[in-house]
């Protein structure tokens, strides 16, 4: 069993792993710990849109997911996991919804050095909402703040307003900076950048005769960063009322950017504090946004909030949990139960067997002194009439349990065919992602279904009907199709 006081947090991108308790960050890794990682800002799709503030979380769920597909882009044919947030807005009735999105497959290969040494991730984070846990452990104070990640593949922003999370946007990583200085004349590593940022960075002071092509690219890459930062601020203003920037919080993976402080203040942010993420207050070694995180990921576990947790990883539950394995594991006891007590009772008819000889031979016995044991014999009558009766009882007991084993091997056999029938039904509906608003199962081997999708994708229905067909499926009948408000409904009996 998982120790819920302990958390592993492997990163994805280094292959690091540490543990941390709630209080210390440690190198000691304990397996039956809670595992968890991040994906990439890169793999994640958002989308946000508006909706009424009277909008329930059922419609607001369904409303997410037809968003996410209709306007977000995402494929059908694709498995994905979806989660959003909620903003309230100032001076409105609606509320501004965030949705984010990653798809299965490319998330699992981007975690192929996690998997490789962990079979489940017990919470796959977000990393733009990890920074609340610099507010909740009172690390910082709440005000309105910039983050700033830069990587080699990735690099974004997250805005907090009090120390609430409101927006997210990419910036130009350390690859793309490579690349941009390319066309500008220097031939550059991203290693080598890297090293470059961290001993001279943006101080001018710093740089000898023959770099300034270097620090010409590198200025001019890093004030289109802080014009665009610029420009988020303008736009959240006009949503979020977010007045001013009160910090500014830059890190790349390996450390903190030499002269980024002056160059921000010179830029424009002059009433702006500068820092980096090694904000922890025993000051740690290595890369600090992965402590963010899993510090983050701590927070979420102890207060057991899954809201935003998107992990396809999970553990497979024993198999007594497993409503196949519960029904076998009952089944199987009441087999085994039945099967004693038929022991018991052919024991006992053995036993009554035994008495009924031995007390016929006693009959016999008295019989040839009829008339001296007149009395005897009717008493020995009664009592071999009464372990007849008693002998037919237990026959009639032992009929009723061969016929409950045998009821109780229908009740398995047809267990098992129905859930086949369900799960096959379940996974076409996964694959199109058809939703549900009624399922009634008529028999073992027949249903009726009522589809909802949106009239854009009426012809999904279609592509389910014919993959039932394909898949064995018969009786496959369409009562009522419908259009209600641009939503598709259609009732389909199926029959296997």
């Amino acid at each position: 069993m998982a120790n819920a006081n302990i958390l592993n947090y492997i990163d994805p991108f280094d292959s690091i792993a540490i543990s941390y308790d709630g209080k210390n960050f440690s190198n000691n890794i304990n397996k039956k710990s809670f595992i968890g990682s991040r994906v990439s800002y890169n793999d994640v799709i958002l989308h946000t849109f508006k909706v009424p503030t009277s909008t329930s979380d059922d419609e607001l769920k369904i409303n997410v997911e037809i968003k996410m597909y209709d306007d977000a882009g995402l494929d059908v044919q694709k498995k994905y996991k979806i989660s959003y947030s909620k903003k309230e807005l100032d001076f409105e009735e609606n509320v501004l919804v965030e949705a984010f999105a990653i798809e299965v497959d490319t998330v699992t290969k981007s975690l192929e050095s996690v998997l490789s040494r962990t079979k489940h991730i017990d919470f796959l984070a977000l990393p733009f909402l990890s920074f609340s846990t610099l507010y909740k452990n009172k690390i910082i104070e709440a005000k309105n703040d910039i983050f700033v990640y830069i990587d080699e593949n990735e690099a974004f922003l997250s805005i907090y307003k009090d120390g609430k999370y409101l927006s997210s946007k990419s910036l130009i990583n350390l690859e793309e900076m490579v690349k941009k200085l390319e066309t500008d004349g220097v031939d550059i590593t991203i290693n080598q950048l890297k090293e470059h940022l961290i001993k001279k960075g943006l101080d001018a002071s710093i740089y000898e005769r023959g770099e300034t092509t270097l620090f010409n690219g590198i200025e001019a890459i890093f004030a289109a960063m802080l014009n665009k930062i610029n420009d988020i601020v303008i736009y959240n203003r006009s949503v979020f009322g977010f007045e001013k920037v009160d910090r500014i919080f830059l890190s790349m993976h390996n450390g903190r950017i030499k002269g980024i402080r002056k160059f921000i203040v010179d830029f424009g942010f002059s009433d702006v504090e500068v820092r980096d993420f090694n904000m922890f207050r025993n000051k740690e070694d290595g890369n600090f946004f992965e402590k963010i995180i899993a510090s983050y990921i701590n927070d979420k576990l102890e207060s057991k909030d899954f809201s935003h947790n998107l992990t396809v990883f999970t553990k497979e539950p024993p198999f007594y949990k497993k409503e196949s394995g519960a029904i076998l594991l009952i089944v199987s006891s009441i087999i085994l139960l039945s099967l004693l007590y038929i022991g018991f009772i052919e024991y006992e008819n053995i036993e009554l067997e035994k008495q009924k000889n031995m007390l016929q031979e006693r009959y016999d016995i008295v019989k040839k002194n009829q008339k001296r044991y007149k009395q005897q014999i009717n008493a020995v009558n009664k009592e071999l009439k009464n372990t007849e009766t008693k002998k037919e009882s237990m026959d009639l007991k032992v009929q009723n349990i061969e016929k409950n084993i045998m009821r109780l091997k229908d009740i398995r056999d047809s267990k098992i065919v129905y859930s086949e029938f369900v799960f096959d039904v379940n996974n076409l509906l996964k694959k199109y992602n058809l939703s549900t608003t009624k399922i009634e199962i008529t028999g073992k081997n027949s249903m009726n279904i009522e589809i909802v999708a949106q009239y854009k994708k009426r012809d999904s229905i279609t592509m389910f009907m014919e993959d039932l067909i394909d898949g064995g499926f018969i009786g496959i009948k369409t009562d009522e199709i419908k259009l209600d408000k641009d939503i598709y409904m259609s009732k389909i009996e199926i029959k296997r």
